[in-house]
């Protein structure tokens, strides 16, 4: 509570001037430029205001003489006008002290403070909240994972039920299939389940097909033309006399070139073209029907054949590539063959009445034929 430094009567900050002497308030004069802050619930009023729109509590002295800031007993809310200033009467004490004809001027009103812009009402931030502590979560033990039942494997399927054979050439349609069964497959051109009876080349029963230990197996039947197996990126040794086919080429290693003979006893050698001065080989083409055609003597280490520009040049062949197979030549006139990557492969005959196991992708050739085998 404020008093007047003057007669210490009370006064509030909202006052321009001490209601009993007269004498100025040096707050009133700020209030009455910036505004008040209601001292019971911290809201902010207007200058001027008599009343506080927050709380509606007086400002000033209540009629009791108490100052505003005071507790005053809690009323019901009700439209309010706004309240008259009574005029600011001197004390009679005052009065009295001061000379006859002379009296105190009365207290100017307040010059009313140019308008101000109403503020935002300030609202507190929230306290920070406090750190709340959690408990600890105990491990919940996992049951053991229980063995889950694996469904069995299905049986793989044996070859006798998933191997075929596929004509890639020949005399039947390129495409056609035959199943291999669980038990043999004979092929010729009469006897058995897979006949070719419009090519010559091939004997009332040529080759067998069966399976043994779940491989399919290919049996020579001792035909004249023999059963070939197709080369798949091997290099396989050569003996004398083996035969081999490239193309629609039938082809024999016949060995290294023999020694000449001796001369007669005069010394006299016969006439001929010369003889190679290394080590030479002898490779022979056959034609179709048993009969001998062409002689090529080569000399090594490389001897390359195919349709043009090798060693040995067969000519034109749809199914020579130009550069075929190859003779490897060592030093004792040994050879090796190999396929050099042709597109219809090189083959190699099986020895007469023996057999071959046969792989997926393996091609036999039969007379004319050419069948590829498909293993699952």
């Amino acid at each position: 509570m404020l008093k007047c430094k003057r007669c210490g009567a009370a006064v509030d900050v909202t006052m321009g001037a001490c209601p009993a002497c007269g004498t100025e308030v040096a707050l009133g004069r700020i209030t009455g430029l910036l505004g008040i802050v209601c001292p019971s619930c911290d809201a902010y009023n207007d200058p001027g205001t008599k009343v506080c729109i927050a709380c509606d509590r007086p400002f000033g002295l209540s009629a009791g003489g108490a100052a505003a800031g005071a507790p005053l007993p809690a009323r019901p809310h009700a439209t309010r006008a706004a309240p008259r200033e009574a005029p600011v009467q001197p004390s009679p004490a005052i009065a009295a002290a001061e000379p006859a004809g002379h009296r105190a001027p009365p207290p100017r009103a307040p010059t009313p403070p140019p308008p101000h812009p109403r503020p935002v009402r300030f609202t507190p931030p929230p306290s920070t909240p406090q750190p709340v502590a959690h408990a600890v979560p105990h491990p919940v033990p996992q049951p053991a994972p229980q063995p889950v039942a694996q469904p069995a494997p299905a049986p793989a399927p044996s070859p006798a039920s998933a191997a075929r054979l596929v004509v890639e050439r020949g005399e039947a349609a390129p495409g056609t299939a035959f199943e291999v069964g669980a038990g043999e497959l004979q092929a010729g051109r009469a006897q058995g389940q897979l006949a070719f009876p419009d090519d010559p080349c091939l004997a009332p029963l040529h080759a067998t097909f069966f399976i043994r230990d779940g491989a399919l197996v290919l049996r020579d039947e001792g035909a004249a033309g023999g059963v070939f197996v197709r080369l798949r990126g091997l290099t396989i040794p050569m003996r004398p006399g083996g035969l081999f086919a490239v193309g629609n080429r039938l082809l024999r290693f016949a060995g290294p070139l023999a020694p000449a003979p001796p001369p007669p006893t005069d010394g006299t050698r016969r006439v001929g073209s010369p003889r190679p001065d290394r080590t030479a080989v002898v490779v022979e083409e056959w034609l179709e029907g048993g009969i001998g055609g062409r002689t090529y003597v080569r000399v090594g280490p490389s001897i390359t054949i195919g349709r043009t520009g090798c060693a040995i040049n067969l000519g034109d062949d749809p199914q020579l590539s130009q550069a075929h197979a190859e003779l490897l030549i060592e030093p004792d006139g040994s050879a090796k063959l190999r396929d050099l990557a042709s597109a219809s492969g090189t083959f190699v005959r099986i020895p007469p009445g023996g057999d071959r196991e046969l792989h997926d992708g393996d091609g036999v050739r039969l007379g004319r034929e050419v069948l590829r085998v498909e293993l699952g």
